[in-house]
């Protein structure tokens, strides 16, 4: 595992490697395999839609990420994937290498249940693209940021983020500086194209929109999929996610929005 720097003014992160060997970063779960020492330094980067006309059902499935070596020694890259390998799924997964305005697919060397590893043939930027013939579930996760609106009127606002599981939690929160970000156990399972809503008590709530279409959002602008707005009282609640059947897909959290005690637990199914 790396300690990996963040830029604030750029966004990009950077470690030096002294060594051949593995290194994780905790903060993208990325792993870049090392054939020797050398400074990494990577950032995340917008999807540009035209570049991928022609290439069939192939769609985004990652973020993208431009990536550079002082002395060019990253041997094997592992990208983080959020696909639900089972023996009945359709699902395709290639990586998108954008080199000076042109893309070739890579064929992986080896899928595991969270990463795609590929060789690296020269550095630039790299993502994660995706075949499927059905709509599958993907492994997906809910992000909780509050926010206490102040004035005449007071209103306590909590932003509900549906993202896929392999999206950097660190890079959704440096776009929320301005709320506080609640830990929980985020992790679900969503099916793209599908619709969802949010359930929570107590009542009164409002829900901005009430319900919503699941997306695989990679960024570059991560925006709240649902803001939902309580009594300016209500210093805790009890939150959960629906599908379009009314079937629990996220079990319903108790979240504390006081200071002291801001978090998400587990809690009793919502009646």
């Amino acid at each position: 595992q790396v300690s990996a720097v963040t830029d604030a003014g750029s966004g990009a992160y950077s470690f030096w490697c002294s060594h051949a060997g593995q290194f994780y970063c905790k903060l993208t779960n990325l792993v870049f395999e090392m054939k020797g020492s050398g400074k990494v330094l990577y950032a995340f980067v917008s999807w540009d839609k035209s570049q991928l006309q022609g290439m069939g059902q192939f769609q985004p499935a990652g973020p993208l990420y431009n990536i550079t070596c002082s002395e060019d020694s990253i041997l094997y890259l592992h990208l983080p994937h959020c696909e639900i390998h089972t023996d009945n799924n359709q699902i395709e997964l290639a990586v998108a290498h954008i080199s000076d305005d042109t893309v070739e697919i890579l064929q992986p060397l080896k899928i595991t249940n969270t990463h795609v590893i590929l060789e690296v043939p020269g550095l630039s930027i790299f993502g994660l693209l995706r075949k499927c013939f059905f709509q599958e579930p993907i492994n997906a996760q809910v992000l909780l940021f509050y926010k206490e609106i102040i004035g005449t009127q007071r209103k306590r606002k909590l932003d509900i983020h549906l993202l896929p599981g392999n999206v950097s939690v660190k890079e959704v929160q440096q776009q929320h500086q301005g709320n506080t970000y609640i830990p929980c156990s985020s992790i679900c399972q969503l099916i793209p194209g599908k619709k969802y809503k949010p359930i929570c008590k107590p009542k009164p709530y409002v829900s901005q929109p009430k319900v919503e279409t699941f997306g695989c959002d990679f960024g570059p602008n991560y925006h709240p999929t649902f803001e939902v707005f309580f009594n300016p009282e209500d210093e805790d609640l009890t939150l959960g996610l629906l599908d379009e059947t009314d079937q629990e897909v996220w079990e319903p959290r108790h979240v504390f929005l006081t200071a002291d005690n801001r978090e998400a637990v587990a809690s009793e199914i919502i009646e």
